[in-house]
């Protein structure tokens, strides 16, 4: 087995290089790259069906994700997960930490790490339905997009209470904006608990108010500085100045968590002026006058709307579904539509789908899979059922990529260096000989036994991969069960 892995490695890493000259991808090979870059991978009849009507109105229909139905097969799955349908005060209610017997305001540590223990069921759930989703919808730009867009916004289950809302954070202040104005969602995940956790805004005061006054260090200028980098600008922390993200934090001060345990609580965002200071702040080179929260709007708009907000989001979505390094003329083509539009994030990526460098071929087949697109597009490829995709969230925690738990303000990168290591290639070849094999639990759940081998020249078919000459001679020459693998594992099977 090792020298099989071993011969895999220098297979991947002599083939890597090699790259196609630039020129318009036919039709035919267009629609395989649409697909690829699109969804998850490409399920059986994907290639087909997307020749058939043609890239254009595939980019269309993935485009308007509202019209096409779920499957029943993932309704049931979803149905299935308890937690998946409490929204954020439902699930602090149910999962938070609070005394037997009722609610308490100051609950133990056993308790609160009792309640912790719990409320693990969130997490998991919030994980699998990520891998139902990305198996069975249709609606694979929308999936992509909300794997992309909690990157950006990255809030990971192992701080505080975000443990509970991972979940929610996804559904209830991203997924509904995926393909909408950027400010709506920089307002949604901004306010959301999860990320009022995780950057710490939730008991940040201003120094004059009545809440600060008196405290050592009341402001936290953790969410602004976030705010005013990673989810807009883009700008290194060191090249914001520094007035601007004290008086992002005093706009901000105030955003708090609500009071979930009480009737009151309809989304667990509560404005607290007691820690707020109505004094006019400069921001950005403008005044924005003493309103209380309406001032953080005026802020987010601010950034919402800048223009390098405009270039970062675009050049990301650009490097997410083109190229780790695109092209800079697509960039300033893109960053001009985010603006021209005031952030209208479908027509940017409408842009970006009919631009000619996204026809490009030097373009295709040139992405690196991250694990979750490794492991998501061999299981769709495959043609087998799937029972379970607890046992998949395990392979992902160990190939270096456990959902919902990025660390960092930007969650995990989407480029080749990041991914691209020896020891996650050697692990990355072992799952490849697993599924290969038909040795993945997911098949067989419970047994731990393989079902039939899967057989390569389908699986090929299905993903529409064009083989070189020495990933076909490798192919060809393996053993009969382990051909397959050969495949998954190769520079073709790893790349998209």
């Amino acid at each position: 087995m090792f020298a099989r892995l071993t011969a895999l490695c220098c297979l991947f890493w002599l083939s890597i290089a090699a790259s196609a000259l630039a020129q318009t991808l036919s039709p035919e090979a267009l629609a395989v790259h649409g697909v690829n870059r699109l969804s998850f991978g490409p399920a059986p009849g994907d290639i087909d069906r997307v020749r058939a009507m043609g890239f254009s109105a595939y980019v269309e229909e993935q485009l308007a994700p509202e019209k096409l139905p779920e499957p029943q097969a993932l309704t049931d799955r979803l149905a299935a997960l308890k937690t998946y349908s409490m929204d954020t005060v439902q699930l602090f209610r149910t999962y938070g930490p609070k005394a037997p017997g009722g609610p308490r305001k100051n609950p133990t540590m056993d308790e609160i790490n009792a309640a912790k223990g719990k409320a693990a069921i969130i997490h998991q759930e919030a994980a699998q339905a990520k891998l139902w989703r990305a198996l069975l919808s249709p609606r694979q730009l929308e999936e992509l997009l909300c794997d992309f867009w909690y990157n950006h916004f990255n809030v990971p289950a192992g701080k505080g209470l975000t443990h509970l809302w991972v979940g929610s954070f996804e559904r209830e202040a991203i997924r509904p904006f995926v393909l909408g104005r950027f400010e709506d969602m920089l307002l949604a995940v901004t306010r959301h608990p999860a990320m009022l956790i995780h950057l710490e805004n939730w008991q940040s005061a201003s120094p004059d108010s009545q809440q600060g006054k008196g405290k050592q260090r009341p402001l936290v200028e953790i969410h602004a500085r976030e705010l005013l980098t990673s989810h807009t600008t883009g700008l290194e922390p060191g090249k914001v100045k520094a007035q601007d993200v004290n008086s992002l934090a005093l706009i901000l001060a105030g955003w708090s968590v609500g009071s979930p345990r009480t009737p009151q609580d309809k989304n667990g965002f509560v404005f607290d002026e007691h820690r707020h200071d109505g004094k006019d702040k400069i921001f950005l080179g403008k005044t924005i006058k003493g309103a209380g929260l309406n001032e953080g709007l005026e802020a987010l708009h601010l950034l919402a709307t800048h223009p390098e907000t405009a270039k970062n989001v675009s050049t990301k979505l650009a490097r997410f579904f083109l190229a780790d390094d695109p092209p800079k003329a697509l960039e300033e083509a893109l960053t001009k539509v985010f603006i021209d539009t005031k952030g209208d994030i479908r027509a940017v990526l409408k842009a970006l789908f009919a631009s000619p460098e996204f026809s490009d071929k030097k373009y295709a087949g040139t992405k690196f899979k991250n694990p979750l697109r490794y492991v998501t597009s061999m299981v769709r490829a495959s043609s087998r059922p799937v029972n379970e995709v607890l046992s998949l969230t395990e392979h992902l925690n160990w190939l270096g990529m456990p959902l919902y738990d990025a660390p960092g303000a930007s969650g995990y990168k989407e480029t080749r260096d990041v991914w691209l290591a020896a020891d996650a290639m050697l692990k990355r070849l072992n799952l490849a000989a697993q599924a290969g094999g038909g040795g993945l639990p997911c098949w067989s759940p419970g047994s731990y036994k393989a079902v039939e081998p899967l057989d390569a020249k389908m699986l090929a078919k299905n993903m529409g991969l064009t083989l070189s000459p020495v990933t076909g001679q490798a192919v060809e020459a393996a053993q009969p069960g382990f051909k397959a693998g050969v495949l998954l594992g190769s520079p073709e099977g790893q790349q998209y």
